[in-house]
């Protein structure tokens, strides 16, 4: 009988929506029997779950063999900052300039970033649109770090908003800037993310 991937399906989207929240921590141990009592469940649907999300580089097994919320190297942080900037770049060749009214100065960072970046993509190809929502699900513990480990990093972005209605040149530079800045950042951004997730490891 072929399993039933109803509760597997539950079980992933909850994971995810914990660690895209901050409610679950990079580095913080996920029990696969803990995890299924939790969400009453068998232990089946959480490796289901826990296997998507390790596909989606959202979590890792350790050395152990052990399922925690994966903490990119500084490496892999730096590359996929890169990554998120290429695909701006192609993104803002479809990008019709146009005010983001949503968004607003008491608007927290994390989710201005994510209302700007989905506001630059929405007339990029499909593709492109997909690999920018996942890169962006992969920074979200960097972006939560990013107000502590870079000065003024709020109001940098909401600058940067405030030019999605010009477009060109203009836009085009501040976000450049944007990127450069994080990426010649990447250790102390690193630091910053291990340094708020210590806590809560081993949850």
């Amino acid at each position: 009988m072929a399993l039933d991937p109803r509760p597997g399906e539950r079980v992933y989207q909850e994971i995810k929506r914990a660690i895209l929240s901050g409610e679950l921590v990079i580095l913080q141990r996920l029990d696969i029997d803990k995890l299924a009592s939790q969400f009453g469940v068998s232990a089946t649907p959480v490796r289901y779950a826990l296997a998507i999300l390790a596909a989606e580089r959202l979590v890792r097994l350790n050395t152990s063999r052990i399922y925690q919320v994966a903490f990119w190297s500084e490496r892999e942080l730096r590359e996929l900052y890169q990554w998120r900037q290429h695909l701006t770049k192609w993104a803002l060749q479809s990008y019709a300039p146009e005010a983001l009214s949503a968004l607003s100065p008491d608007t927290d960072y994390a989710g201005a970033y994510l209302a700007m970046m989905g506001h630059i993509d929405r007339n990029a190809n499909t593709e492109a649109r997909r690999a920018g929502r996942s890169a962006d699900e992969r920074l979200q513990q960097a972006l939560r770090a990013e107000t502590d480990a870079l000065p003024g990093a709020h109001e940098e972005l909401i600058q940067i908003a405030a030019s999605l209605d010009r477009g060109g040149a203009v836009l085009a530079n501040k976000l450049r800037r944007y990127f450069e800045r994080r990426i010649s950042h990447c250790a102390v951004i690193r630091s910053a993310a291990h340094a708020k997730a210590m806590p809560n490891n081993g949850g």
